[in-house]
């Protein structure tokens, strides 16, 4: 009866193990709904999206915002996001986990280009929901 539960023990070790790994936190480029690369920043026609910190707000509110919040783009257009605090990093990520943007400080940009057309909210993994917001891909 020793054997079955050593074996049994072992199987919750090696679960428990396996979950601290925890998923990728963005696709290769080959992804189903976008990709992220910095090979198309500041194309023709991109979306520009600075992430910031709004000092004139007080901290109780979310100061620190995506401008603008609600971005519209088509498949294929670059969506660029460019970090203009200098006190925090920022990032874009898909509330699904499918694609973000890399950590961002002062000044730096990424881009997500999305090959789906829907409607994506997406948040900043440094802020957490109090920065966020929704990009909307076109045809």
């Amino acid at each position: 009866m020793r054997r079955p539960t050593q074996i049994l023990c072992l199987g919750f070790i090696a679960a428990a193990l396996a979950s601290c790994a925890g998923p990728t936190p963005h696709p290769t480029p080959g992804g189903s709904i976008c990709a992220e690369s910095r090979d198309r920043l500041n194309e023709p026609g991109a979306v520009i999206v600075q992430m910031e910190n709004n000092p004139a707000l007080p901290e109780f509110i979310a100061s620190r915002v995506y401008a603008p919040r609600e971005i519209v783009a088509k498949v294929g257009q670059v969506v660029q996001f460019t970090s203009a605090d200098p006190d925090e990093q920022h990032t874009a990520e898909l509330n699904s986990g499918a694609c973000g943007t890399d950590y961002l400080h002062d000044h730096e940009s990424d881009d997500l280009v999305f090959k789906v057309p829907g409607t994506y909210p997406f948040y900043c993994l440094v802020h957490g929901t109090t920065m966020a917001g929704t990009i909307t891909i076109v045809r």
